[in-house]
């Protein structure tokens, strides 16, 4: 009765931390958290218009989570490349089985929203937005 009561609490320790995820109407937050961590990570539950697309175009009720891990943390201050798993269970498939349906996309991102300089040629970012160089277009 003993080893039965502890399988179960051990179980339950488990998985209640997996069924109550933090909640996002987008992964915004959770990239912000990512940047911030010390371990470079953030999980969550997108709810919202966003989930509610998904569980539209995949046919699942099954929450959509998201993951957002690091990939590299570039010189400047606060800027990273990251990587963002978007995932959703019991997605049917074409043969009648269900899978779990992911999308995967990596960005480079500083925590004021704005892509890290690293290795841009800013005077060439300057030309593509017409400016003639960038001191015009931003200020610093």
């Amino acid at each position: 009765m003993r080893l039965h009561q502890g399988i179960v609490t051990v179980v339950a320790m488990v998985l209640i931390p997996i069924t109550h995820a933090a909640e996002y109407t987008s992964a915004k937050a959770l990239l912000l958290q990512a940047i911030d961590a010390p371990d470079g990570r953030a999980q969550g539950e997108i709810v919202g218009t966003i989930a509610d697309k998904f569980r539209e175009t995949t046919k699942s009720s099954a929450p959509v989570m998201a993951e957002v891990t690091t990939i590299k943390s570039f010189k400047q201050e606060g800027c990273k490349r990251l990587n963002v798993r978007l995932t959703q269970a019991n997605v049917p498939t074409k043969d009648g089985k269900l899978a779990e349906f992911a999308v995967n996309y990596e960005l480079n991102l500083c925590r004021d929203g704005s892509p890290p300089t690293e290795g841009m040629d800013l005077e060439k970012v300057g030309k593509a937005l017409g400016s003639g160089g960038v001191a015009e277009e931003y200020s610093y």
